[in-house]
């Protein structure tokens, strides 16, 4: 923050790390909500490690049910979905990749952006070698689409043997 003084009135001019300023660089929007996101996925894992699980206390785990599986009795791409995010904002990154590997895969592009954000844009002096902002790749996308394939094959192939890798990794 600078603090600029004229014969007329004393101004107060907000650096470049104010909200603001950040909103309009080049995704700033998506920096915010993903602050935002992480404060709260903090706090949620905070939550659970010290014993309190929020998502089975509001009842969600009896209410939430798969439509495709209670149709058809097989999983659906995003069957596990959920639980995986449960277990990846509880600090078991292992126990997530079982369940689903895409939860896991936006966490790790999030948080490359977070970082590459700030780098870039809010403490280019203190960063030795200056990071290009993060951009969205097609290659991306085009991941999440085979993982999301895959995750079908492999979990269906595995209930039609008799393993129900849901309830087995859980």
């Amino acid at each position: 923050m600078q603090i600029r003084t004229s014969d007329k009135k004393t101004e107060i001019k907000r650096g470049p790390r104010s909200l603001p300023r950040v909103w309009k660089l080049p995704g700033g929007p998506l920096f915010i909500f993903l602050c935002v996101f992480f404060a709260l996925a903090l706090a949620y894992g905070a939550a659970s490690l010290s014993g309190f699980d929020p998502y089975s206390a509001l009842g969600l785990s009896e209410r939430l049910s798969c439509g495709f599986h209670a149709i058809t009795g097989l999983y659906c791409p995003g069957c596990g979905g959920t639980r995986s995010v449960i277990r990846l904002l509880g600090f078991d990154p292992v126990r997530s990749f079982l369940l689903h590997p895409v939860p896991l895969l936006v966490f790790a592009l999030a948080a490359n952006f977070f970082v590459r954000f700030i780098f870039a844009y809010l403490v280019p002096e203190k960063c030795p070698v200056r990071l290009k902002p993060a951009r969205f790749r097609p290659v991306y996308l085009i991941l999440i689409c085979v993982l999301l394939f895959l995750n079908f094959i492999v979990k269906n192939v595995l209930l039609l043997c008799g393993i129900d890798s849901i309830a087995f990794f859980q």
